[in-house]
């Protein structure tokens, strides 16, 4: 019997099918145009992906909420309630304030639930690498680990998880606050492609520009290639914002260069979606520190 529960949010990516095989929970966010609210549900009830992203091609805009303060206190509560602990493995504190939200909420929680522990996790990372951050804990948690040693191997290991990323216009992000100013230097200049990673303070990086969409499957795997660790023991991990065969384009091109190795496709999620907009791919794997990389 798990001695405790493990809940990210709807920046994790993860599918229905891995959140059933590992146990896992999570805390809706929102996103709205001006006139309608959407739960962000990683099942994709209130709209359909290929829908979402399509209404982002015909320039409709769409803003994001962080968890709030009654899903958090809501969901929370039920869990304790049922007399587990909880450990939260949050969005990027540079991304999202869902985080600070959540120390809040745990806080007014310890009165009601003074024999229980609520473990928030600041992963300074979001999409799938977060949702691997997950699975691992929940790994753990079935091995028979305590919520106080996952908390402590999600401190330790976080900076392993990473990301290489390409979109199809860097407008999205800089809209959105969620690339470093630093970027700004690539602009959205014709056929360049930017080459994104997550750095070690949680915000995206534009590290590289290449010119043309097939440049930059090759100059994603090149950079995996380079900084995946045992690529034989996991699975890589693809997200795609409804480009599927551009995705497994890249999956090619790194299998191509590394031999072996498991990848995987998703879609990315749409609070994810909303940031990096349609046509976004994006590479999530564990490798070395994300310290060694800028």
């Amino acid at each position: 019997m798990a001695t405790f529960d493990v809940l990210t949010d709807s920046t994790s990516d993860l599918t229905p099918e891995l959140r059933q095989e590992y146990s896992i929970d999570y805390f809706e966010m929102e996103f709205s145009t001006e006139e309608k609210t959407y739960q962000a549900s990683l099942d994709w009830n209130d709209i359909g992906a290929h829908a979402f992203y399509e209404t982002m091609r015909n320039d409709v805009k769409y803003r994001t909420a962080q968890v709030s303060v009654k899903t958090f206190t809501d969901k929370m509560r039920a869990h304790l309630s049922e007399g587990k602990d909880v450990i939260y493995i949050a969005c990027s504190s540079a991304l999202s304030s869902s985080v600070k939200t959540a120390y809040i909420v745990r806080d007014e929680l310890r009165a009601e639930f003074p024999d229980r522990k609520v473990i928030c996790i600041d992963s300074l990372i979001s999409g799938m690498a977060q949702g691997m951050l997950a699975i691992e804990c929940a790994k753990m948690r079935d091995q028979g680990k305590t919520v106080e040693e996952c908390g402590e191997w999600l401190e330790d290991n976080k900076f392993f998880y990473n990301q290489c990323a390409t979109t199809e216009t860097l407008s999205y992000l800089k809209e959105a606050g969620r690339v470093t100013a630093s970027s700004a230097f690539f602009g959205n200049l014709f056929a360049v492609k930017p080459i994104i990673i997550s750095d070690s303070k949680g915000q995206n990086l534009a590290v590289k520009k290449v010119k043309g969409r097939k440049s930059s499957f090759t100059e994603i795997a090149d950079h995996v290639s380079n900084y995946i660790v045992s690529p034989e023991k996991q699975t890589v991990w693809i997200g795609h914002a409804d480009c599927f065969f551009d995705a497994e384009q890249l999956e090619m091109e790194i299998k191509s260069k590394i031999k072996g190795v498991n990848v995987k496709k998703y879609v990315i999620g749409p609070i994810v979606g909303v940031s990096v907009g349609p046509g976004t791919l994006i590479c999530n794997y564990f490798g070395k520190s994300k310290t060694e990389q800028v």
